[in-house]
């Protein structure tokens, strides 16, 4: 009897210790936890007893469970490990407890468990977020011209553990010029900083921004390369008259054009075109926007020379100006005449599709090698097949034949005779002078003799009658 009622306490309190429920989780982060922030699990046993354990990624366990019960005071604590303390916080039937740790890089992929003694366990995992993306659309703007800052927006990071952004400056010229510019995370929209300019020009900047988590993680954008200093030259400048008048006294007018400037370019680009031209004793100047590249300007006189500059303007200030000069015309200039010469090209050479076997000797001149001035030239092409002992002789053949045709073309030059006849008196100046007369020319060709009838030369003397 009494060993039966032993039982029955044992089997009460064994029934009252481990009834049984359904342990959940009333705070388990849905998203990734951030490093570095504190975070808390609250568990519900649903029983009259309590238990968590912590498994590493590797599914070991992680220190000592900690186990409350019913006769556990509310707020008596525990630790697991060095990093995870517990506390509970509800002693009734179905008991209720925390657990709170720092999350780092080391806890990535452990599981929280929690549960009643005897029953079923349930999980929650820890996930630790990633980096911040790095931030996009980076946009830069200036104060008015001429402008003393710079600012720098871009829009904020979406990550849920992002804590501070860092603007960064680095000059490409030294390694030592390097500027870090910390800027808070508070806008969720636009985030910007404004910073002085830089007093060194035609120096390449480079401006990036870091998005910092709360665990000191960052990634980094490039923003911006800049180039502080006014625009360039504009190119291409050119001025048209545009009207002829009927009365020259009327004025006509002039369409400036120019190529617009990139804005792609490390130079900020310009806000506007500054054009300066003059035609009265007082120069005269207009603006036009950033985006159009040409201006009509009228008050211009027939028979005036005009000199008209263009130069951009943008917030740092206003660059050189490019000028071109133009001579206001009663009618328009007469119409360029375009040539009518061309060019031919001939071949003499079929293209084939396989090698020739055939062997060409160049063309040869009839005279060549015997120098003859007057002789007549004789080209003559031979073709011959590829066999090198019909070519050697050929080659002989030709040789001697254009000895022969030299020789010949020699024996038949003209021979020149001019003959010394008498002496002549020529009165220079009330003197006189001796002159020589000559006969005139005779040709000898062939064995036949000709006379070649000549003119007075005064630097020779006097034909003789």
């Amino acid at each position: 009897m009494v060993t039966f009622t032993y039982f029955a306490i044992f089997a009460s309190l064994a029934l009252f210790y481990f009834v049984e429920g359904t342990p959940q989780f009333t705070t388990c982060p849905s998203n990734p936890v951030c490093l570095s922030q504190p975070v808390t699990y609250e568990c519900n046993s649903g029983a009259a007893s309590l238990t968590w354990i912590v498994l590493d990624a590797n599914g070991d366990s992680v220190g000592i469970p900690v186990g409350y019960s019913q006769f556990s005071p509310v707020g008596t604590t525990g630790s697991i490990g060095t990093q995870f303390n517990t506390v509970l916080i509800n002693g009734t039937n179905s008991l209720g407890a925390n657990i709170t740790f720092t999350p780092t890089l080391s806890m990535s992929d452990y599981i929280v468990q929690c549960g009643g003694a005897g029953t079923l366990l349930v999980n929650c995992s820890i996930v630790i977020a990633g980096i911040p993306t790095p931030v996009e659309n980076g946009a830069i703007a200036y104060g008015a011209p001429v402008s003393t800052y710079i600012r720098f927006s871009w829009v904020s990071s979406m990550s849920p553990c992002l804590s501070h952004y860092v603007l960064v400056v680095r000059s490409t010229s030294s390694m030592d010029d390097i500027n870090y510019y910390n800027v808070s995370a508070s806008s969720s929209t636009y985030t910007y900083l404004d910073l002085p300019l830089p007093s060194t020009n035609n120096t390449l900047y480079n401006f990036s921004v870091l998005a910092v988590d709360t665990g000191g993680r960052s990634s980094e954008s490039i923003i911006r390369q800049i180039i502080f200093n006014v625009p360039g030259y504009v190119a291409n400048l050119m001025l048209t008259q545009t009207d002829y008048p009927t009365d020259i006294n009327n004025t006509v007018n002039i369409t400036v054009s120019w190529n617009l400037q990139s804005y792609f370019s490390p130079i900020p680009g310009p806000l506007f075109y500054y054009i300066i031209y003059n035609v009265s004793d007082v120069p005269e100047n207009t603006t036009v926007p950033q985006h159009i590249s040409s201006r009509t300007l009228s008050g211009f006189t027939v028979g005036s020379e005009y000199t008209v500059g263009v130069a951009a303007v943008n917030p740092l200030g206003t660059g050189p100006t490019t000028t071109a000069t133009i001579t206001i015309l009663a009618t328009p200039p007469p119409p360029e005449i375009p040539s009518t010469s061309t060019s031919v090209a001939s071949f003499t050479s079929g293209i084939r599709s396989t090698p020739s076997t055939t062997q060409t000797t160049p063309s040869v001149s009839a005279t060549e090698g015997c120098n003859c001035a007057s002789s007549t030239t004789l080209p003559i092409a031979v073709s011959v097949s590829v066999t090198f002992i019909l070519t050697a002789i050929l080659s002989s053949t030709l040789t001697l034949i254009l000895t022969l045709l030299c020789v010949r073309s020699r024996s038949n030059k003209p021979v020149e005779q001019v003959e010394l006849v008498e002496q002549a008196k020529r009165d220079e100046g009330g003197s006189t002078a001796s002159v020589a007369v000559y006969d005139e020319i005779t040709t000898t060709k062939g064995g036949a003799t000709s006379s070649v009838p000549l003119t007075s030369n005064p630097a020779y003397g006097p034909l003789r009658n």
